[in-house]
């Protein structure tokens, strides 16, 4: 990795950092977005699983998720499931496929947060609480994004207020994101040059989740949901022009 690709690595991070304290998820989105274009996604997966794992940990332990594990349980047996079932994908598709793969689903989740996001009404319930979790626990083992998913669900229960929605999504992240590190551990990919990157993009999440502390009053998250959207977006349209 030259000076450049460090630099970009770092910055990766420090904004996905930034991103998950302020609204809960956003580290699979930024660095599934940008990382295939410096690493292979062989080691870009699992990286990403374990550096979402801590970044959505430290920001339930800030939280008052204890008091929303009803709501979270039912995603939790969905992920249960859901996550085998990606991992059993990525068993399946390798190589150049497994980018185009990644693209497609990079600009499907742009355009569903761009045009259909705050459009969509699912209803809250046990049932719809396990589909989801079940779903999103599929695409988070297979391509690291299940935040938006899970932003929906939550999105439902319009009693929550901002801080607790933030919970419920970093919490279920959290425990399904050590159903995918268990699951990518299983199928030899935590290797050793995994968690040197790991190691190096740790002390920059921390930075971007301190700096996302400061901001939170004073984003406009609206905009930066939009932004991670763009940002999406154009990654995925990246991927399968250069695949």
């Amino acid at each position: 990795m030259d000076n450049f690709q460090l630099l970009y690595f770092t910055l990766i991070f420090f904004l996905a950092g930034i991103t998950t304290e302020l609204i809960g998820f956003g580290v699979a989105t930024v660095s599934m977005a940008l990382l295939p274009f410096i690493l292979p996604l062989p080691i870009a997966l699992p990286l990403v699983a374990l550096i979402s794992a801590a970044a959505t940990g430290i920001v339930t332990l800030k939280s008052r998720a204890v008091g929303l594990m009803k709501l979270v349980a039912p995603l939790l047996i969905g992920s249960f499931i859901g996550v085998p079932l990606g991992i059993l994908f990525l068993k399946t598709i390798e190589g150049k496929a497994l980018g185009l793969a990644l693209g497609v689903f990079l600009i499907a989740y742009a355009i569903y947060g761009l045009y259909l996001n705050g459009h969509l009404f699912m209803a809250a319930s046990r049932a719809s609480g396990t589909l989801t979790g079940l779903v999103a626990g599929f695409f988070g083992a297979s391509f690291n994004i299940h935040g938006p998913l899970i932003s929906l669900y939550s999105s439902s229960n319009s009693h929550l207020s901002h801080e607790d929605t933030k919970g419920l999504i970093s919490s279920y992240m959290f425990f399904t994101g050590l159903f995918v590190i268990a699951g990518h551990a299983f199928s030899g990919r935590v290797t050793i040059e995994v968690l040197r990157y790991a190691l190096l993009a740790l002390p920059f999440l921390l930075l971007g989740l301190i700096a996302g502390a400061k901001l939170f009053r004073h984003i406009n998250l609206l905009w930066l949901k939009r932004g991670i959207y763009i940002i999406a977006l154009a990654a995925g349209l990246s991927l399968l022009l250069v695949g």
